[in-house]
């Protein structure tokens, strides 16, 4: 079959607890209608740290939940995140893209902490950069996460361009291929996380006209932040810690299973657990992710002299009530939940309202996957 942009695509979002599928249709005014939702919980252990174990069970739940859904199209697109995945806004002088192309192939080595020949490499020219012509001076502790390159070019007369490096690890993009491939779908497109939650979020916002704002996206193994300036990726970063630390701090004190973790943290106690309890415990389980978040923030403004205006929170973590005004009081920026439901048609005879509430946070990604289509050219 001959894919075009009116292939209608599956997205498929695997968590590290279950496997999250939307699609949706292109109507007129180019908004998106709901065809299909729905959530297959995955096996303990299936898929840690964005990295598939258990690749049998994560394909028989994608399978099942395919059936479920009753999908007719079995053309994907989905996506990776974590510590596989590498990202980097760059400077580089001005020239043509098959020049900028070679170009950046040569020198990614010295941007990117993977084996060149082990990763899959792309770039996307943002526009001429701002200031001078010199690179970006950051002392390389100042990053949480990343050094500068040594040999870093920081001057040069030439005009220059802004560049987004991306490289992701092959293995990372083969085991989510493998997966849909035994569940017999058929891989289109393999974004990224970020620019799903992105999309997502552009459903409801004009992004280009927010100014500086932070996509938060809080999973169970990472908590992932991404700050853009005026609709563009400004700096991102994937924090190793999560949701599961304070499910962990909860079966620890409480003596109760993983699953049920997930309905205490959304506010359906057992009898004999204090609901001031849950809530220090909670605060205390997300105070480690809330210190690298307002790291991010710190750093971020020092690349960029402007400071984080806003939050949109999405992610397994929403589902903690009053995440928002926890965020909030403890970052001192407006933060609210991310909602991309309230931004497409839903036919109301076609899905349960309590599904779309309770999957809302939930599939934010899966929404952003959903909106791409095949654009080959």
């Amino acid at each position: 079959m001959f894919l075009s942009k009116k292939t209608p695509l599956v997205a498929i979002d695997m968590g590290s607890h279950s496997i999250k599928m939307v699609q949706l249709a292109e109507i007129k005014g180019g908004n998106f209608e709901l065809v299909n939702l729905g959530m297959m919980p995955l096996e303990e252990g299936s898929i840690v740290e964005g990295s598939i174990k258990k690749p049998d069970q994560v394909s028989e739940a994608l399978s099942r939940l395919i059936k479920a859904e009753k999908i007719k199209s079995n053309f994907v697109v989905a996506s990776v995140s974590g510590e596989a995945v590498f990202i980097k806004k760059i400077k580089v002088a001005q020239m043509t893209e098959e020049e900028l192309s070679e170009k950046i192939t040569e020198e990614a080595e010295q941007y990117i902490p993977f084996d060149i020949n082990d990763v899959a490499l792309d770039f996307q020219i943002l526009g001429p950069a701002n200031g001078n012509n010199s690179q970006e001076k950051v002392d390389e502790k100042t990053d949480p996460d990343e050094k500068k390159p040594e040999n870093e070019t920081e001057t040069s007369d030439e005009p220059m361009v802004e560049a987004l490096l991306v490289a992701v690890q092959r293995d990372v993009i083969d085991e989510r291929t493998d997966v849909l491939l035994e569940a017999g779908l058929k891989p289109a497109i393999i974004d990224l996380d970020v620019f799903a939650l992105m999309n997502a979020a552009s459903l409801s916002n004009d992004l280009s006209a927010m100014g500086s704002i932070a996509l938060i996206d809080l999973g169970d193994s990472f908590t992932h932040v991404n700050i853009l300036q005026n609709g563009s990726i400004g700096y991102t970063r994937d924090i190793p810690v999560g949701g599961g630390y304070c499910s962990t701090m909860i079966m620890s004190k409480y003596q109760v299973p993983f699953k049920q973790t997930h309905r205490i943290k959304g506010g359906y106690l057992p009898d004999g657990i204090e609901k001031e309890e849950i809530l220090d415990l909670i605060v205390r389980g997300y105070r480690k992710i809330l210190e690298e978040i307002q790291k991010s923030f710190e750093y971020f403004s020092t690349i960029s002299n402007c400071k984080v205006e806003r939050v949109l929170l999405s992610g397994g973590g929403c589902l903690i009530q009053g995440m928002d005004g926890f965020m909030e009081d403890y970052l001192k920026v407006p933060a609210e939940m991310l909602n991309p439901m309230q931004a497409v048609k839903i036919n109301p005879k076609n899905f349960d309202q309590g599904l779309i509430t309770d999957l809302a946070g939930l599939s934010t990604v899966a929404m952003g996957l959903a909106t791409r289509r095949f654009d080959h050219t």
